[in-house]
Formats: structure tokens, C-alpha cells, sequence
């Protein structure tokens, strides 16, 4: 699979740590794409003015659990603080009580702004491939999504992604893993440029969408129908199986042959009203419908 590419800056990173400012550096020049798409300032005085001046570029501010907590009331008192993504690193030496106590003085509450991440080495090339994700995961959505990280949590993954959202998937809504034992669940790799997760051992690779599609498939639904490519696919399905059926564009209640003509040419996207309208002139379930869709959507890419 291609790799993801950038040409022009996607993120800015802060950091109040000189071992994470020095780790940061590190990874710049070990991965192009970060160097590419990224600019990095430490937090100080100076950073303030820098801050307030960002408002296409996503904020992600990196700290570590052992360093001291006096910048984060200085970030609390900055408007694109409210946005920002924060990355707490900690390493095998720190203590429970350090991240409770960062997280205190944070005051950050939802979990989709924050990541804690146990680093072995913060000159890991792990390091170096996690920040190159970061960056993939906040470029202009190609309705693939990009994977940051993803871990094992009791019965479910856990999965960072795009505009660093945090999914939690049920192991049991994975058909390929649900029968593993978990320590082969945690045997997985992340791609380097967070296309997908993948498991040697039994030839699986996931990738976000699909994540997505375990967990909260009517999300999946609506973040493939801001794709014009797929409105495009769709269409060409919903067509198909329509001329299959020997069904009329004027024949579908409930939709104008207009309309119809319109999501078939891929230049609007299918409502949940007009799937149900498709579906009721097929004699099908919505759901049932739904499938058909996928199937002939996937045997058309793999005649590409």
C-alpha cells in the first residue's frame, strides 16, 4: 500500500519537555512525512503569540508525566487549548500516582483529547512512526482514515484515529479475532503509516473503516457518504442492482426518478429515506438492501 504523503504543514506540535523536544527532532529526520507536515516549537514565553495565531493547523501538545505541571495552567489560558490533541508520554519507571496528578492539573475530561502512551525509549523509532501518524491522521480526510495507535483493553481495542478520535471495539464484533485467544489479539503490528493493523500470524489487516464498521457502523455509513469517490461506487451499485431487478428509475416509491438519477450518477449521496425507498422496491429489508450494496460494491473493485 502507498504510502501517505504531505505538502504542506498539517500540525503543529508544542512540547514542554527538552528530552521530548530533543525526541521530537530526532523523529523529523528519521521520517520525511513528519518533517513535512509538522512544525515544532518548545513551550515558552515566546510560544504564546505563536499559539493564538494557529487556526488551520491542529494543535498537539506533548508532555510527560515526569516533568513538572507548570506550563499547563499557561495551557488552560489559551483559546486553541479547548482544541488541542495532548500526548502524555510515560516510561516504564513512572509512577501510577505522576499520571494521575498530570491528568489532575490538566483538566482535560474526554478521552478523545488525550492519549497516554508508555514509551520503552523516546528515541524509539516507534516514536518516530507514532508522530508521522499523528500527522497522517489530521490531513484532509480520503475517507480511508489513518490509524495513530491502538492497544488491547480487557475485552475490547482500542483504537486512536482520524482528528483523533477514540474508538472502543469489542473483540467480539471482529469475526477474524473473536475465537483468539488474548494474548494472539495483542499481536499485532501498526503500520508505519497507520493504514491498517495487522496480524502476521493469521494474515489479517485491519484499518480504520473497518474498526469503524465494528463499532459504530451507521458512523462508517455517514464518513464513506462524504467521499465523493464512494457517493460515485455507490451509485453505480445502487444502479446495478436496480437495472438487475428490473426496476425503472420512476418505478421506485417514495424518491423521484430525479433524484434518484442523481445518486445513481454519484453526484448526491443516498439518505437513509432513500435507501428505505430502495429498498421497500426490491422487496428487502433496508439492512438486507444494505448488504447487497456492499457485496456489489466489492465485486466491482475486485474486477478493477
Amino acid at each position: 500500500m502507498a504510502s501517505r504523503t504531505a505538502d504542506r504543514i498539517v500540525v503543529q506540535f508544542y512540547a514542554n519537555s527538552s528530552r521530548l523536544a530533543d525526541a521530537f527532532r530526532q523523529a523529523a529526520k528519521i521520517n520525511r512525512m513528519l518533517a513535512r507536515a509538522s512544525t515544532f516549537r518548545k513551550w515558552d514565553g515566546g510560544a504564546l503569540a505563536t499559539l493564538h495565531t494557529v487556526h488551520k493547523n491542529q494543535v498537539v501538545i506533548l508532555s510527560h508525566a515526569d516533568d513538572g505541571y507548570g506550563s499547563l495552567p499557561l495551557f488552560r489560558a489559551t483559546s486553541p487549548f479547548a482544541e488541542a490533541f495532548h500526548v502524555l508520554f510515560t516510561e516504564p519507571a513512572t509512577h501510577p500516582d505522576k499520571i494521575a496528578q498530570w491528568i489532575r492539573t490538566s483538566r482535560i475530561r474526554s478521552e478523545h483529547r488525550l492519549h497516554v502512551l508508555r514509551m520503552e525509549s523516546l528515541s524509539a523509532p516507534r516514536m518516530s512512526e507514532l508522530l508521522g501518524r499523528v500527522c497522517s491522521a489530521f490531513e484532509p480526510d480520503d475517507g480511508r482514515g489513518a490509524i495513530i495507535d491502538a492497544y488491547l483493553a480487557g475485552d475490547e481495542i482500542r483504537v486512536r484515529g482520524p482528528m483523533h478520535r477514540l474508538l472502543r471495539v469489542p473483540i467480539q464484533s471482529i469475526a477474524a479475532l473473536r475465537d483468539l485467544s488474548q494474548e494472539d489479539v495483542q499481536k499485532f503490528q501498526i503500520d508505519p503509516d497507520g493504514s491498517f493493523n495487522n496480524w502476521p500470524d493469521i494474515d489479517v489487516h485491519l484499518g480504520w473503516n473497518q474498526f469503524l464498521q465494528a463499532a459504530y457502523p451507521a458512523d462508517l455509513h455517514k464518513a464513506q457518504q462524504r467521499s465523493t469517490d464512494f457517493n460515485r461506487r455507490y451509485g453505480a451499485a445502487i444502479r446495478g442492482i436496480r437495472e438487475a431487478a428490473g426496476i425503472t428509475q420512476a418505478g421506485v416509491a417514495g424518491i423521484t426518478d430525479r433524484q434518484l438519477r442523481r445518486i445513481e450518477q454519484g453526484k448526491c449521496r443516498a439518505t437513509t429515506a432513500a435507501l428505505n425507498a430502495l429498498a421497500n422496491a426490491h422487496g428487502l429489508e433496508t439492512n438486507l438492501y444494505m448488504d447487497s450494496l456492499a457485496k456489489a460494491m466489492s465485486n466491482g473493485e475486485k474486477s478493477l
